[in-house]
């Protein structure tokens, strides 16, 4: 009997991608690129195992011949895939490699530190090129000093990063490297395999050095997808990052208990107290730059930040010594806490969470009461931001962190007042002077001189387009504000792929909205 007759006459389902699929891809009914040994999807999308993919069919391509249960025929058999099996990308599997593939799985198993990868010399250009990146950024919290020389510590060393952290640098340091100096293993191979140790390192957290290790490479993630504009992927490692630091009561360091260092009984790993000025300090910096995360990613996306608005945070403000500042007690219950809004003798990073947060808050606000009128609670809010906003100074020592914190409280101002132009000379008013305060910090920052960008900026500006856009009518003065927005978008879309983002989205509202004639 033909196939065709075989079939009934019902027409046969196209199947040539099916013919290259792998069995991971059939199963989950997906598109399969059939790529040796491990395929797109099982590369970047979960549970990344990195196994060499399982394939049914032979690389000429075809259809397995039916299996006739009459015949007698033995079955297939099952192949079971290990998902926590490690592997080096583009490996050649041999039987010399199936057995150092048993070593590492069972160093894995018994929980002993190992090289996932041979990781790249990290003493040298690449190492070099991360810290200069990321040294004074709000988003790296350890001891730039400290960290450096801890990577070079042998393997079994406690205070050694863990392979993920190790991997992320990597990743980060070709990411944002010239062309030059840019390793020869492509960049999303470098991203899974910092997701997969990382993923590695936190199933056998009872054995971490450090759970700020992990906290660190988190957040790194989740920057590096912020910075790719890939928002799923970002917020499940902020949200990662968030859930370590609470669980771990990173929000709670100013407390004068016992538990202040508590036990994460889930993973059943100490946070132990700090042994100096200096781990006291990354402990702080840790949570404000989770806080900081947070926010980035309301700001970029409008998602909810994953910190509760009813924590009580005790957590002393982060400062640029080692020497801890005034507790906050701050409630993000509260839209705008008085003091967040106090912005005297405090560090450039502290400013900065502080902008973040009055941010966060009003785009609550907002959201919730998107047609309310210029009720108290407004008034409270709008208050806070202007008295915010006019005590800020331009830090000179680290331009690009003055100016998203500039950025933050104008954008907050221009959401609030912004729906209210049409009938409220006063929001006009509060408009118009945002604009005219984001233009002067673009030209204070001399964007000309930078060689990278926060991807943040891209989202920030793009907001404060938008909103000019919208108002344009009420407020025709800012059209000039407008115009340097938009050419700050250009100039600073070179350095990172979420700012392209950015400037393309405000240039096709732009043309939407007939501004180009």
């Amino acid at each position: 009997m033909s196939q065709s007759s075989s079939s009934g006459g019902r027409s046969t389902r196209p199947s040539s991608y099916l013919h290259r699929a792998c069995e991971n891809c059939r199963h989950r009914k997906i598109r399969c690129d059939g790529e040796r040994p491990v395929c797109r999807r099982c590369r970047l999308q979960p549970p990344r195992s990195l196994t060499p993919c399982k394939y049914s069919h032979g690389t000429t391509g075809g259809v397995s011949p039916p299996l006739d249960i009459g015949s007698g025929q033995e079955p297939p058999d099952i192949v079971l895939s290990d998902p926590y099996v490690t592997h080096s990308l583009g490996a050649v599997v041999t039987p010399e490699y199936n057995e150092q593939l048993d070593g590492w799985n069972h160093a894995i198993y018994q929980s002993t530190p190992s090289p996932i990868e041979e990781l790249p010399d990290l003493t040298g250009t690449m190492m070099d090129i991360f810290l200069r990146h990321f040294t004074r950024h709000q988003l790296f919290f350890l001891n730039p000093t400290r960290f450096q020389q801890s990577t070079l510590l042998p393997i079994v060393a406690p205070d050694r990063p863990p392979v993920g952290l190790l991997h992320t640098v990597c990743l980060w340091a070709n990411h944002i490297s010239p062309s030059s100096v840019a390793l020869s293993i492509s960049e999303e191979d470098l991203l899974a395999r910092a997701v997969h140790s990382h993923a590695t390192d936190v199933a056998t957290i009872g054995h971490a050095p450090r759970l700020l290790h992990l906290i660190q490479t988190a957040v790194l993630l989740s920057f590096y997808y912020l910075d790719c504009g890939c928002s799923m992927e970002g917020n499940y490692h902020r949200a990662a990052a968030t859930s370590f630091a609470l669980t771990a009561r990173l929000h709670q360091l100013g407390t004068s208990s016992q538990s202040r260092y508590s036990t994460l009984d889930f993973f059943n790993v100490n946070l132990a107290a700090p042994r100096d000025a200096i781990q006291a300090k990354e402990l702080v910096d840790a949570f404000w730059s989770i806080v900081v995360l947070n926010n980035y990613w309301v700001a970029a996306s409008g998602t909810p930040s994953n910190i509760p608005s009813d924590a009580p945070i005790s957590t002393p403000w982060p400062t640029d010594s080692s020497v801890a500042q005034s507790v906050p007690n701050i409630n993000f219950s509260v839209p705008a806490d008085s003091r967040a809004n106090d912005v005297q003798g405090h560090s450039a990073f502290t400013l900065l969470v502080k902008a973040s947060i009055l941010l966060e808050r009003t785009i609550a606000f907002t959201i919730q009461h998107p047609a309310l009128p210029l009720s108290l609670e407004f008034c409270t809010i709008a208050h806070r931001l202007d008295s915010f906003r006019g005590h800020l100074l331009v830090d000179s020592k680290n331009p690009q962190m003055s100016l998203i914190t500039h950025l933050f409280a104008n954008t907050a101002i221009l959401r609030l007042n912004g729906p209210h132009c049409a009938v409220c000379a006063r929001a006009r008013a509060k408009c118009l002077t945002a604009a005219n305060c984001v233009t002067t910090r673009l030209n204070d920052a001399q964007l000309d001189e930078w060689n990278q960008a926060d991807p943040i900026l891209g989202p920030l500006l793009g907001t404060v387009a938008h909103i000019l856009m919208g108002i344009l009518l009420y407020v025709p003065q800012a059209a000039p504000d407008l115009q340097a927005i938009l050419a700050a978008l250009h100039a600073l879309s070179q350095w990172s792929p979420f700012i392209r983002q950015c400037l393309a989205a405000t240039q096709q509202q732009y043309t939407t909205l007939g501004f180009l004639g």
